[in-house]
């Protein structure tokens, strides 16, 4: 049951680090398009910066419970490998705790405001006027996720030693739990 449990939550990361990458190279179309109008046209538009702004907290929220989840977030190895075996424990707990604790926290603000933004009705500033609802609820889900990444994969300092994986490699950390 774990396992399907783990598998399923990898699937469904994998799925919001897609739809990450499909806003990266959404911001990334409309940025040329901005320059190229400001630069070529002197008519820059008035919607690339907030879109492109919120692109960059979506695809980046998006990402990180699947680069926890495979261990492929940012870390301090080299400080973590100096540590004793004991002490390599502890910070795994310590941070295995902390990362559900983030997510814990994400997950209820974001939820709070989403529900504010909602009622008030509440929108971005700009022509092209985003609803923050849609941005709190994109927080919600990350943080639900992150939770459920650091309860289902733990930090143990596996991944430590192996290279960032590319796309079709088999995850570190779910390989080394038996999930991949």
């Amino acid at each position: 049951m774990l396992s399907t449990a783990r598998q399923a939550v990898l699937a469904c990361t994998r799925a919001m680090v897609v739809v990450a990458m499909v806003a990266v190279g959404v911001m990334m179309l409309t940025i040329t398009y901005d320059v190229a109008m400001r630069y070529l046209f002197l008519a820059p538009t008035d919607w690339a910066y907030p879109l492109n702004s919120t692109g960059v907290l979506v695809a980046t929220m998006l990402a990180v419970p699947h680069l926890y989840a495979t261990g492929h977030h940012i870390s301090m190895d080299l400080l973590y490998r100096a540590l004793p075996a004991g002490a390599r424990k502890v910070a795994d707990v310590v941070t295995t705790v902390a990362t559900a604790f983030l997510g814990l926290v994400l997950t209820v603000t974001a939820f709070r405001s989403m529900t504010v933004a909602w009622v008030g009705g509440l929108t971005g500033a700009g022509t092209f006027n985003i609803p923050l609802w849609v941005i709190d609820a994109v927080l919600v889900v990350s943080g639900v996720f992150l939770v459920l990444a650091a309860l289902l994969f733990p930090a143990t300092g596996q991944p430590a030693d192996t290279p960032a994986a590319v796309p079709g490699d088999v995850d570190a950390r779910a390989e080394a739990q038996g999930v991949a």
